[in-house]
């Protein structure tokens, strides 16, 4: 739904970062379709895709995607530049930064930057391209508590939707609407996280025991307790007495 904030979550390599890519359109799927605004992406020339793709997509990828020759205020300004708005571009970009809490980083450039001043300057830059969907692809990765909460804050409150790339089970639940379980290369699940996060589902798709409990606020929260060992193969190819 629109201003929704949707997050996969799933083990590693379950497909969580492919289905991303898919979504932005920066991978072409090998069955199925992928579609944009009621558009299929695979009718749409190289020029139409890039275009539909900057004004719709708001896209940060896992790693570096800051331009690092560019200062922060730059970096925000950029699709200022690129897709003009109208208007004061450079009053906008720097309310972005004041917005965001970087306003004193506007003339910093992003390899001088911690882990969480760089995500938020991403953020803003997605922001300025005013695209009504954000695709976020483990934003609070190697953030320390305070940032992946401030981090997931700012997302919410950018005021689009927003599909998210989560490993953080309880960080998922708590700020996101919907979610969607990924496990060898399909969607497994689906619904509000209250729903979805069972102790069943834990187990089955993360071999992990765990006690889901609700947290203030109505949110579950889920209590690791151990790893379940692999199930051991049995081998039938010759009887054995």
């Amino acid at each position: 739904e629109a201003g929704s904030c949707v997050s996969i979550i799933g083990r590693s390599g379950s497909g969580k970062s492919t289905l991303l890519n898919l979504a932005a359109g920066m991978l072409s799927p090998t069955a199925g379709s992928v579609e944009l605004l009621g558009q299929n992406l695979a009718d749409l020339g190289d020029a139409r895709l890039s275009r539909l793709r900057c004004d719709a997509i708001g896209f940060i990828p896992q790693g570096p995607s800051a331009l690092p020759g560019l200062t922060v205020l730059e970096n925000v300004l950029l699709p200022f530049v690129l897709w003009p708005h109208g208007g004061d571009g450079e009053g906008a970009a720097r309310l972005l930064l004041s917005r965001f809490g970087i306003e004193g980083l506007a003339q910093r450039h992003p390899a001088s930057l911690s882990g969480g001043e760089k995500q938020r300057a991403l953020i803003a830059r997605a922001i300025a391209q005013d695209a009504g969907l954000l695709l976020l692809d483990e934003p609070t990765n190697h953030l320390d508590v305070y940032y992946q909460l401030e981090i997931l804050d700012l997302i919410r409150s950018a005021g689009v939707s927003c599909l998210v790339v989560m490993h953080d089970l309880n960080l998922a639940a708590q700020h996101c609407d919907r979610l969607y379980v990924m496990h060898d290369g399909c969607v497994v699940a689906g619904g509000r996280p209250r729903d979805i996060l069972t102790p069943e589902l834990i187990r089955r798709v993360y071999r992990v025991e765990a006690e889901v409990t609700t947290a203030p606020g109505g949110a579950p929260h889920v209590l690791f307790l151990r790893a379940l060992k692999p199930q051991g193969r049995i081998d039938h190819s010759e009887n054995s007495n």
